[in-house]
C-alpha cells in the first residue's frame, strides 16, 4: 500500500479486532476496523469534560488473561479499570503518587510503577475499593527515574522494570512473594575510553516465559537478557545510525522496535547483527506498539496522531486511521462480537419486506387477470378500433385523380392519340412521383 495521510483499509485485512487508543489530551477511544460501513469510526469512551492538562494517558494494559478490563494509567495519581463488555470505568484507584509509568494486576492487586521509581500494590475489593485489611506493599529502592513497567503475559505475578541511569537499569520483581527482586542486569564493560556505556532502558518486552525479555533504549541498542545465564545481555543490536528506540513488542523469535524518527524495525533474535524487516508508512515518533494474541498483526501508535496496523510477516500496512489527536498507547483484541451483525439482520428484514410486497403485488395481477377482460385484451381492442392510414390507399386515389385528368385531356387534343408508347410511360412514371409527394405533404400535415 502507497504512502498517504487519508484513512485507508486494506481489501485483505479482515480480521475481527478491535483497537483502544489513549491520547496526549487524556481521551481514550475504540475503533472497529471490521465494521464494513464505518471501519474508521472513533468511539470516545471517556467524558472530555473530566479531562484536565494531567490527564494524558501514560499506560494502557490488559487486567486479565481473557482480556476483558483495561487498565488505564495517566499523568495525575489515579488508575481507572475499564470494562471491555459494558464500555464503562468500573472504579478508579487512587495511588497518591504520579505520573504513573506502569499498571499491572494479579489475583486481586493492582501494581502501579511511578516515575520517580517507587512500585505500589494495593488490594482490590469486590466493589472497587482498596481493601484497607489486606498490607499495602511499597517499593521505594527500585530507582529514582523509572520509563516502563511491564508484567510478564506468563506468569502474571512478575513484572519487569526499566529507566534511565544506571540505578534504573533492568530489574525484575515478584510481587506475590512481597516484592522480591529475581534479577537485575549488569551493564556492558567500559568502552575504549574506559568510560561508562551510558544506560537508559525506555521499555521492557517478556517472550513466552519469564526468563527472556528484551529491552530498548533511547541510546540506540536493543538487549536481549536471559536471565537462566548470566546478567548481562546474551544478544545486542546497537548502531550508529543515531536511532533512538522508544518501544517494543516481543514474540516468538522477533522483537518489533520503533524509533522517535518513525522506523520501525524487526530483529531476528537468532542474529541481531542487524534488522530483518523495514515497516514504512510513518511520519512521527512511534510511542507503542502492541501484537495480537496470533502474532501476526502489530498495532502502533504514533505522535503523528495515526493509528496503524502491519502485517509482520509480509510488512504490508492494512489500515491506517487519524484519530485527531497523538496517539500514546495502542491495544489490540480480537473481538468476540460480529459489528455487522446487526446490519445484516436488518437486511434480512428488509428483504423479508421485500418478498411479501412482491407477493402482493403478484396476487393482485393474477386477480386483474382473472377477471372477464384483462388489461392487454382492452388495448388490443381499442387499437383494432382505431382508425388506420394507408399510403398505398392514397397513392391509390391520387394516380386516379391523375388518369382522369389525363383522360380529359386526350378527349380535348387528338395529337395525344399519335404520341408514341415511350412518351406515355414517361408520362405515368411522373404522376406516380407526384402523387408520392402528394402522400408525403398528407402524413405531413397531419403529423
Amino acid at each position: 500500500m502507497k504512502w498517504t495521510t487519508a484513512n485507508l483499509k486494506s481489501p485483505n485485512y479482515t480480521e475481527n479486532h478491535e483497537i483502544y487508543v489513549g491520547t496526549k489530551t487524556g481521551t481514550f477511544k475504540k475503533l472497529l476496523p471490521a465494521y464494513e460501513d464505518k471501519p474508521f469510526k472513533q468511539s470516545n469512551l471517556q467524558d472530555l469534560n473530566e479531562l484536565d492538562k494531567d490527564s494524558h494517558i501514560t499506560s494502557l494494559s490488559f487486567a486479565n488473561a481473557n482480556k476483558s478490563e483495561i487498565l488505564i494509567g495517566r499523568g495525575k495519581s489515579t488508575a481507572q479499570v475499564h470494562s471491555v463488555r459494558t464500555g464503562h470505568t468500573q472504579y478508579t484507584i487512587d495511588f497518591e503518587e504520579s505520573p504513573i509509568a506502569g499498571l499491572a494486576r494479579y489475583d486481586n492487586c493492582v501494581v502501579a510503577g511511578f516515575g520517580n521509581g517507587h512500585i505500589r500494590s494495593v488490594a482490590i475489593n469486590d466493589d472497587g475499593d482498596i481493601d484497607e485489611e489486606q498490607p499495602k506493599l511499597l517499593l521505594d529502592k527500585v530507582g529514582d527515574d523509572m520509563s516502563r513497567l511491564r508484567q510478564c503475559p506468563s506468569d502474571r505475578n512478575i513484572v519487569a522494570v526499566g529507566g534511565k541511569g544506571r540505578q534504573n537499569n533492568l530489574k525484575i520483581f515478584d510481587m506475590a512473594a512481597g516484592g522480591k527482586q529475581l534479577f537485575t542486569s549488569k551493564n556492558l564493560p567500559n568502552d575504549y575510553l574506559q568510560l561508562e556505556v551510558p544506560i537508559w532502558d525506555c521499555d521492557v518486552g517478556f517472550f513466552d516465559s519469564p526468563h527472556t525479555l528484551a529491552t530498548c533504549s533511547r541510546y540506540g541498542y536493543v538487549r536481549l537478557y536471559d536471565t537462566r545465564k548470566q546478567r548481562r545481555p546474551v544478544q545486542c543490536y546497537a548502531t550508529e545510525d543515531q536511532m533512538s528506540f522508544t518501544t517494543l513488542a516481543a514474540n516468538g523469535n522477533y522483537i518489533y522496535t520503533g524509533t522517535t524518527m518513525g522506523a520501525l524495525k524487526a530483529f531476528d533474535i537468532r542474529r541481531m547483527k542487524t534488522f530483518v524487516h523495514t515497516y514504512k508508512g510513518f511520519t512521527g515518533g512511534i510511542s507503542d506498539l502492541h501484537l495480537d494474541a496470533s502474532g501476526k498483526y502489530l498495532a502502533s501508535a504514533c505522535l503523528d496522531r495515526y493509528v496503524r496496523v502491519h502485517n509482520v510477516d509480509s510488512c504490508v500496512m492494512l489500515y491506517q486511521c487519524y484519530v485527531k489527536s497523538k496517539a500514546t498507547r495502542v491495544l489490540l483484541r480480537e473481538s468476540m462480537e460480529n459489528p455487522n451483525a446487526a446490519e445484516d439482520g436488518e437486511e434480512m428484514e428488509d428483504d423479508e419486506n421485500g418478498g411479501k410486497s412482491n407477493g402482493k403485488n403478484k396476487k393482485k395481477a393474477n386477480k386483474t387477470q382473472g377477471g372477464n377482460v384483462s388489461e392487454d385484451e382492452e388495448y388490443e381492442n381499442m387499437f383494432d378500433n382505431m382508425q388506420t392510414i394507408c399510403d398505398n390507399g392514397n397513392d391509390a386515389q391520387d394516380d386516379e385523380n391523375n388518369s382522369d385528368d389525363d383522360n380529359e385531356d386526350g378527349e380535348g387534343d387528338s395529337s395525344n392519340e399519335e404520341e408514341p408508347e415511350e412518351k406515355q410511360k414517361s408520362s405515368k412514371v411522373g404522376s406516380k412521383r407526384k402523387a408520392k409527394g402528394n402522400a408525403i405533404k398528407n402524413k405531413k400535415k397531419k403529423n
